[in-house]
Order: structure tokens, then C-alpha cells, then sequence
């Protein structure tokens, strides 16, 4: 494995300014979580729709003895994933990722109840029901747009690619609140080890060990049994092939890209901003210049995304129209120059303290094209304006790169333990104080 001068470099170098780098940053996440909440309570509650400004829920403290699962689950890893992850084989440190992965996204949502799994049925599942009273899928995508006004709002802001799967699945007997978390924890997992992946092809495998811990723990897991996950495990999956497809001969690298446009693709039936992740796939191809890559992963993602034309659904007349129901709908109300901070103070709030501590450590320029790439992604999104809000869930897809920091929040292991410590708190705090439908 390579590892850079930066990661060899003796922690004592330059270690009282870093220090003083982290208390900065440290006291800069307080600060923002602080201010969106302050400014936030001085607007009209009914501009905003939020009942725990500025997350999406209502506070309402659970008794201690129900965090006993995320606590249990949450301590176990934060003593044995670091040597794992730093000793282990390769693959299965992939699977162990993932494995954990689920079991803390678990833990948080058993603290809820049967109710902290129900978010998909809620909002997907109970209307795959509109698939036949609009007789059959091709009369249902022929009219999806048209009929965009008479639909819930999660099908006026979303492609019809997770309906469509849950009318389908039902069909071979898949269907209730087990499958769709599974399907959610399925998004959790190769969420994870997709972004990990693209780490070791672009910074290098010691990188990406120290990261994994980081990736897994994070506050972000609290909102993790809804939809988002799973776009983004698909998304994800599509960027983490293209990348491998840049660091590959011919005529391997265009297998691989075709493969990844056509995941990417197929990734953008379901979820429209999930185009933003892009981003890292053009910013390491013109790094490695290697164009010919997401050119094949263009021409395949394309493709894709076109069949659904035989049917008389096209995405960009999709999008649109989501944009028109957005802004007749609660993005009319919510005050943009208040959400351009509030959303990131949610993102500051998903990702932890260790992310904030890693960002001011984090000197390799290629694990900058990584997680910058997906902090770009996030700040597109932002000046967008259509992620007014609820981006604990909407930018689900875009956490496990900006994650990736961590793996220069700490070099000794007592260290890194501490700042996985302060992730489980995190998480485990706001699950025991904020009840969400995510």
C-alpha cells in the first residue's frame, strides 16, 4: 500500500497549531448548530415546517434504558473496529464494515419502535397501490409527470424508480416493513464500503482503514431507515466502479465504467439530486486524466436513464416538474437565506465532531478530491435551493465521502477511540431526544 509523506510525518510536528486548528473547528460546529437553532426560533414556525428546529421531528426525550442497544452496539465497535480495520484482510474488512454498519444503523431505530422502521412503506410503500389503478406500469410512468400535482410529495420529488421497485417486489411476495429495511440496510452497507472503496483507489488502503471506523459511527446512522440510504448506496456504487474504471488498462477500465455509468444511472430513476455525484467521478478522472472513462460511464448511465422513454417517462421533464410542485409546496414558505446555513448546521450535526477535527488535519491532496468532491456536491446542493430543510435525510447519498475525514481526526489509537467515543454520544444523544420519521 503507498502511504504519504503527510501520514508518515511524527505526530508531534506541528502539533501545538493543529491543536489549536481542532479547538477552532471544534468550537466553529458548536457555534453553527447554536446559531441555526437561535436564528431559526426567531422566524414564523409555519415558514419553517420543522418541529425541532432545524432537524425535521418534534423533541421528545425517550426513557435511558431504551438507548441501552445503540450504547451497547456503539461501545463494542468504537473498542474493536479500529484494530479490526487496521489488521484484517482487505475484503473482510469490507465485510465487517458493513456488517457493523447495520447493526448501529439498527440500534438507533430500535430505540423507536416498530415506528422507527415504517418510514419507506409510509412514504413509498402504501402507494404502490396507484402503479395499478393507473392500469399497469407503462400507464403509470406515461402519466407520472402530468399527474405530479395529485401524487404525496415524496413521488412529486422523486423519479419513480423506488415505487416502481415496491410494486414489483410485491408482486414475488417481497413487501412490508421487514423488506423495506432490509432494503434500507442493504443502501447502509454499500453506502459504506462503496465510498471506502473509492478511497483506497484514490488515496491508498492505509487511508482508507483509518477511515472505516469513521464511516460506520457517525450521527448520520440516526436517519438511516429511510429511502435516501438506498439511493445512495446505488449512486455510490456507480461513482466507487467509475473511479476503479480510472485507475484500470484497457479494455478492463471501460468495462468497468459502463458498468458504473449504467449503477449511476439507474441510481437517477430514483432520486434526482443524486446527478451532484458526478462531482468525484469527473474530479478524479481529470486528475488521473483519464476522460475516456465517464465518457463510456456517460454513454451507459444515459442509456439508462432513456429506457424509461419507451414508456413516456423522461427524467429532465421529471425534474422540472418537481421544481414547479417544490415551490408550490413548502419550498415557497422556507426562507432560503436561512436554510443556506441551517442545512449545513444539520450536515455539521449528521457528520460529528470527528469529521469537523479531520478536516483541519486532512493535508493529502487525494483524499481532498475525494472528500472535497463530496463536500462540493453537498454546497451545490445548498445554493440550489431545493434541499430547504430535512437534508439529515436528503443528503444521505453525500455523507460517506465528507465522512471520510476522519481518518485525520487522530493517529494514536487512544485518540481515535476518543473521537469515535464523541460520534456514538452524538448519535446516541440526539436518538434519545428527537423523534423523526427517518
Amino acid at each position: 500500500m503507498t502511504v504519504t509523506a503527510a501520514e508518515d510525518r511524527p505526530a508531534r510536528a506541528g502539533a501545538s497549531p493543529r491543536r489549536h486548528a481542532v479547538a477552532w473547528a471544534l468550537a466553529g460546529w458548536v457555534v453553527l448548530l447554536i446559531t441555526a437553532r437561535v436564528w431559526g426560533l426567531t422566524l414564523p414556525a409555519e415558514d419553517l415546517h420543522l418541529g425541532a428546529i432545524p432537524l425535521y421531528g418534534q423533541w421528545d426525550p425517550v426513557a435511558v434504558w431504551r438507548l441501552a442497544p445503540p450504547l451497547a452496539v456503539g461501545a463494542a465497535a468504537v473498542l474493536l473496529l479500529p484494530a479490526a480495520a487496521a489488521r484484517w484482510p482487505w475484503r473482510r474488512v469490507l465485510g465487517t464494515v458493513a456488517g457493523t454498519a447495520i447493526a448501529w444503523s439498527l440500534a438507533l431505530a430500535a430505540v423507536d419502535g416498530a415506528g422507527g422502521f415504517a418510514d419507506i412503506g409510509q412514504a413509498y410503500g402504501r402507494y404502490a397501490g396507484l402503479i395499478d389503478d393507473r392500469g399497469g406500469p407503462a400507464a403509470f410512468l406515461r402519466t407520472y409527470v402530468e399527474h405530479q400535482d395529485a401524487v404525496p410529495v415524496h413521488l412529486q420529488a422523486h423519479p419513480p424508480g423506488l415505487v416502481l421497485t415496491l410494486w414489483a417486489s410485491a408482486r414475488i411476495g417481497l413487501s412490508g416493513a421487514g423488506w423495506e429495511s432490509a432494503l434500507a440496510m442493504t443502501g447502509v452497507a454499500v453506502a459504506a464500503t462503496a465510498s471506502l472503496t473509492s478511497a483506497r483507489e484514490v488515496v491508498s488502503e492505509r487511508f482508507a482503514r483509518r477511515a472505516a471506523p469513521f464511516v460506520v459511527l457517525a450521527p448520520a446512522a440516526v436517519w438511516h431507515t429511510n429511502a435516501d440510504v438506498v439511493f445512495g448506496g446505488l449512486a455510490l456504487t456507480g461513482v466507487a466502479l467509475v473511479v476503479l474504471a480510472t485507475g484500470r488498462a484497457a479494455p478492463s477500465r471501460w468495462g468497468l465504467a459502463a458498468a458504473g455509468g449504467a449503477v449511476f444511472g439507474l441510481s437517477l430513476l430514483f432520486a434526482y439530486g443524486l446527478a451532484l455525484l458526478a462531482v468525484p467521478i469527473a474530479v478524479v478522472a481529470l486528475r488521473r486524466r483519464r476522460l475516456d472513462a465517464p465518457a463510456v460511464a456517460a454513454v451507459a448511465g444515459a442509456t439508462v436513464v432513456a429506457v424509461p422513454l419507451l414508456w413516456g417517462f423522461w427524467w429532465l421533464d421529471g425534474l422540472a416538474a418537481t421544481r414547479v410542485q417544490y415551490y408550490a409546496g413548502v419550498g415557497a414558505d422556507r426562507p432560503y437565506e436561512y436554510f443556506l446555513l441551517a442545512n449545513l448546521a444539520v450536515l455539521a450535526l449528521a457528520v460529528g465532531p470527528a469529521t469537523a477535527a479531520g478536516l483541519t488535519r486532512l493535508r493529502d491532496r487525494r483524499a481532498w478530491l475525494v472528500v472535497g468532491s463530496g463536500l462540493t456536491a453537498v454546497l451545490l446542493a445548498d445554493l440550489s435551493g431545493l434541499s430547504s430543510a430535512e437534508t439529515e435525510r436528503i443528503w444521505q447519498p453525500f455523507m460517506p465521502l465528507v465522512l471520510l475525514a476522519g481518518a485525520t481526526a487522530a493517529r494514536r489509537p487512544a485518540d481515535v477511540r476518543f473521537w469515535l467515543a464523541a460520534q456514538v454520544a452524538v448519535a446516541v444523544a440526539v436518538q434519545g431526544v428527537l423523534r423523526s420519521p427517518w
